[in-house]
């Protein structure tokens, strides 16, 4: 039988402090490559939603179409109602409508940063459609 000492030493596995400090300064340096390009595909998302419920409210303004576009039930007071589906804090989209023609506007917000968005690297204003079929500006559809 093979007796143990009292004193024997013991190895004890763990991580130093220096070691922690490496491995949080690396996924902080990951980190801080990351979070930008993650806030310009959240920003993405949201204009292509937006985009989106431009192209929606066009197509319902041209099937219903009788001598004059009627917003009236899309919009009230000239912004979009519940037919959009955009978050409103990053987007307001307005309805402007004569009779022979009509222009959807969508207005990026600063709340949650969307007035940040750029499209082919430049920022934008607005993105706007008409009845013509125009789309401002061009880099964004």
């Amino acid at each position: 039988m093979v007796m143990l000492e009292k004193n024997a030493l013991r190895i004890v596995g763990g991580m130093t402090l220096l070691e922690l400090l490496v491995v949080i300064a690396i996924i902080s340096a990951l980190a801080s490559i990351a979070y930008p390009s993650y806030t310009q595909y959240i920003r993405k998302s949201h204009r292509q939603q937006a985009i989106s419920d431009m192209n929606r409210l066009q197509l319902y303004l041209e099937s219903h179409f009788q001598n004059g576009y009627d917003i009236e039930s899309v919009s009230a007071n000239g912004l979009c109602t519940d037919f959009c589906e955009v978050n409103r804090k990053r987007y307001k989209i307005s309805i402007a409508a004569m009779d022979a023609g009509y222009t959807i506007k969508a207005l990026p917000l600063g709340e949650l940063g969307q007035n940040q968005d750029q499209c082919g690297g430049e920022s934008y204003s607005a993105l706007m459609l008409n009845h013509l079929g125009e789309m401002t500006p061009k880099s964004c559809w």
